[in-house]
Order: structure tokens, then sequence, then C-alpha cells
């Protein structure tokens, strides 16, 4: 009986953390990572010309605000796709949320709005490179 019990709150304690915030393995993030270009391939043809989206085109030292302008920016692109097309944002997002640290600042990282606006396909091929570079 007390083994049984013992297990039962060894189980437990897996399945809560790996439902609330167990972080990811190299594994998993590369996953994420992949099944995040495969997705944003999928919008590549979307004609939107007509919004403009905030493009970072930091590197390295602000891959954490340029991830999160990015999120901003799909969050705003999922209003304005096709219902087809919103689930593949939604999945972007899902995938990426995992990758963001709440705790980061740097100030010398630019702010969303300070990026250049560009329309979609530029904003898609910038994403594209900077998910790619994130893979390496």
């Amino acid at each position: 009986m007390c083994k049984v019990l013992i297990f039962g709150c060894v189980a437990a304690v897996i399945l809560m953390s790996a439902a609330y915030g167990a972080p990811l393995n190299k594994t998993q993030k590369a996953a994420r990572l992949e099944a995040s270009i495969d997705d944003l391939g999928l919008l590549k043809d979307i004609d939107n010309n007509f919004l403009d989206f905030y493009t970072p085109n930091d590197r390295q030292e602000c891959n954490h605000t340029t991830l999160a302008c990015f999120l901003k920016e799909l969050e705003v692109l999922k209003q304005d796709v096709e219902e087809d097309k919103q689930q593949h944002v939604i999945n972007i997002k899902k995938n990426l949320e995992d990758f963001m640290d709440p705790n980061f600042s740097n100030p010398t990282c630019k702010k969303c709005e300070a990026n250049e606006k560009k329309k979609f396909p530029e904003f898609h091929q910038e994403m594209t490179r900077f998910l790619q570079s994130l893979q390496k």
C-alpha cells in the first residue's frame, strides 16, 4: 500500500513538472523551432500589402527582445489573416513562447516600436532568418 502511494506521488510530481513549466531540453527546443519555421513557411504567400509590421533585425545580444517583437507582431497578423492561416500563426506563437524569458532586460536593445515598419514579405523573411539563427 505504501509503495503504491509513493509511486503515485512520484508520478504526479513528474506530470505536474511536465505540465507547469519544466524547462525544455535541446531536442524539444529544436523541434519547436523547426515546427515554427515550417508553419512560417506556410504563411509565405499571404497577400497582405496593406499592413506594416515592426520588423526587428537585431542579432545575438537582443534575441529575447527580437523574439518578443516578432510574437507581438504575429498577434497583429493573426487578426488579419483568413481563418485557415490563423492556426499556423497560433502554432508559431505557442511553439516560441517557451523561449521567452520574462526577466530579460537589456537597455541597449531596441523596443519593438523603434524598429522599421515593413510589409509582410520582408517581415516574413526577417523572422525566418531570425528563427534559423536560433537553430545554430
